[in-house]
């Protein structure tokens, strides 16, 4: 790979070193470039570093492996999300970006996510995940219309005047060595495939150990517990989650396990978050807030039921999911949370008449896109602030449900039903609702999987729900 318009590479170096100089404050520097052809998750594999991510929708072709820390903003609290959108602002303001022809997909991008609740974790295995963390990766592989795209990023320290020509030269040169590096650390890798990799032989059949969180009887009697809540007008509605911790012989293979969910939900968004140790990852349906060009797109993703084991058989449950009151109800709750979210940062929001169907591997759901367009400038960030969480992860009213669940779920969801995604330098991006997820940490990994819960809900079939949903990571996780 080569670098054209060295002087204007020199140019933008000299200008973050004069931004930092004057402003007492460091400034970074970012090269972008087109790359051959290559594989994000062969390149998120590839990565040693202790700040990795990974993204991917399949079904649209788009992909991002992203590694190293240049930046970072955390934030804590209820405003956590206004707190991370005024800091990103001010990030982006002192990044100084070359690259010839990089389409706004190719980045660069804050990265990350959010925890579901305000308030720290205080599970051990959340202890790398605060509430809200968004990178600056040091390096951004993009595969976005077909073409391949790379981004560095440097960070630039105020120095002495008289220093600043030559610092300029050595930004120059650490840009165009490290875009050397990742072409020759890709030259070999090639497509990740898990499906053709032979199985490992461990000398004995599998052997794996999982244990739920809480027994199905006492899931159902919180399911009751909120029937009553209720019936007594606490809330419309809630969603209760429940975990399984899985463990095995050896380490999990958590690229492995991501080409698996990419080939067998393309429809979804496949996701990593990787710290030191220990990765979060996943295939989510759910899509919070896409913003590009003033325009807003979100959906509405609740009511379930199972696939078929026949085409007529799957016909007939995503009928009897279309035509059921209880989940219609369910349904609408987060259609009319998410427009009433969106309704004062938006011009006329335009919703689908009736909801259609999402099928995905082993269940299908109610979903209903809603989109609009924004009448000030608004970063994702603070949109997504109004949106999370959303009836479909949380319930409805959202903070009697919310006080009700800190009362009585007893599980410490950390990331899992959080926010995740990335930002750009304009103000867009594009978040999901962390789920169908699992974190991993060497042999262990803890699944997490929710049911809504509302005015007509059955214990068992609730149960039955959470099952269906545990099945996306579990399935490829024992692969027996």
């Amino acid at each position: 790979m080569s670098v054209k318009h060295s002087a204007d590479l020199a140019a933008a170096a000299q200008a973050a070193l004069d931004a930092a100089v004057r402003t007492g404050e460091p400034q970074w520097a970012a090269l972008q470039a087109e790359i051959s052809p290559c594989d994000a998750l062969a390149a998120f594999e590839a990565s040693e570093a202790p700040d990795r991510f990974y993204w991917e929708r399949p079904a649209e072709g788009r992909s991002i492996a992203a590694f190293g820390r240049a930046g970072a903003i955390e934030a804590e609290g209820e405003e956590r999300f206004a707190e991370a959108s005024e800091r990103a602002e001010r990030l982006f303001a002192r990044l100084h970006v070359f690259g010839q022809g990089a389409p706004a997909a190719a980045g660069p991008f804050l990265v990350g996510g959010f925890a579901f609740a305000n308030a720290a974790s205080t599970e051990p295995h959340w202890r790398d995940f605060p509430t809200s963390r968004l990178v600056l990766p040091e390096v951004t592989l993009t595969v976005a219309e077909g073409r391949s795209w790379c981004t560095l990023v440097r960070s630039v320290q105020p120095t002495q005047p008289v220093q600043s020509g030559t610092r300029a030269r050595e930004i120059c040169d650490e840009l165009r060595a490290g875009l050397d590096e990742v072409g020759r650390s890709l030259a070999n890798r090639s497509l990740i495939d898990a499906s053709t990799a032979p199985i490992a032989e461990a000398g004995g059949p599998p052997d794996y150990h999982a244990c739920a969180d809480r027994t199905h009887a006492e899931y159902r009697a919180q399911v009751e517990a909120a029937l009553r809540e209720i019936a007594d007008g606490g809330f419309e509605k809630v969603v209760l989650a429940r975990s399984i911790s899985l463990r095995e012989e050896g380490d999990y293979d958590p690229c492995a396990l991501l080409d698996t969910l990419r080939r067998t939900h393309p429809s979804c968004a496949v996701f990593a978050v990787a710290r030191p140790g220990v990765v979060f990852l996943g295939a989510t349906p759910e899509c919070l807030v896409r913003l590009v060009d003033g325009r807003v797109e979100t959906a509405s993703v609740a009511g379930s039921a199972p696939r078929g084991r026949s085409p007529e058989e799957d016909f007939e449950f995503g009928r009897q999911l279309q035509e059921s009151k209880k989940e219609q109800s369910e349904h609408a709750f987060v259609v009319r949370a998410l427009c009433d979210a969106l309704a004062p940062h938006c011009d006329a929001l335009e919703v689908r008449e009736s909801p259609r169907l999402m099928r995905l591997p082993d269940i299908q759901h109610l979903e209903t896109p809603i989109t609009g367009h924004l009448r000030a400038r608004r970063s994702i960030l603070e949109v997504l602030g109004s949106v999370h969480p959303t009836p479909a992860i949380a319930g409805a009213p959202r903070e009697a449900a919310l006080d009700w669940l800190n009362r009585n779920e007893n599980l410490d969801r950390g990331w899992y039903s959080g926010p995740i995604g990335f930002a750009d330098s304009e103000g867009g991006g594009e978040f999901y609702a962390a789920l169908r997820a699992a974190v991993l940490r060497g042999n262990e990994a803890r699944l997490f999987a929710g049911a809504g819960i509302v005015d007509g809900s059955d214990p068992e079939a609730e149960l039955r729900e959470t099952r269906l949903k545990l099945r996306a990571m579990l399935a490829p996780l024992m692969e027996i």
